[in-house]
């Protein structure tokens, strides 16, 4: 029998309506109108690729490196979901998953944007202080 897959699935709102659900060990994602339907629908192409690369005599997700860093700290940072697997549509092909989910505070995104901000002005802390980098490359602070 393979070895069970370890997948962590981070959830967000990147726009009103639209949620992705990212996985985080082989970089995968999907949106849905609903956090739901981003999981399930990131579960089923996740699905779908570990049969077709066990088909192919090949490690499933071989092919699919990690997410980048962000998506793991928006995972870390995140509010852990009850996730039940019988409770889910999976099939047999990835029922055997260790599958653990979060949803994640802020766009990865954003969050991204901030840390960067706090590296490169140190000092500013206040959200009124925040700095934005203008396309000339100057800063600008609102």
């Amino acid at each position: 029998m393979a070895p069970a897959l370890r997948l962590r699935i981070v959830l967000f709102e990147e726009l009103p309506g639209t949620w992705v659900a990212r996985a985080l060990e082989h970089d995968i994602a999907t949106e849905g109108r609903r956090m739901d339907m981003a999981l399930r629908n990131t579960l089923g192409i996740i699905a779908a690729h570990v049969d077709f690369d066990r088909r192919h005599g090949r490690l499933p997700l071989s092919a699919f490196p990690p997410a980048p860093q962000r998506y793991w700290n928006a995972f870390a940072r995140g509010t852990p979901l009850h996730f039940v697997p019988s409770e889910s549509p999976l099939d047999s092909r990835i029922d055997h998953a260790q599958i653990l989910v979060a949803v994640a505070h802020e766009r990865p995104s954003i969050a991204l944007l901030r840390e960067q901000q706090l590296r490169r002005f140190p000092d500013r802390s206040g959200v009124s202080e925040v700095a934005t980098v203008l396309p000339a490359g100057r800063p600008h602070h609102r």
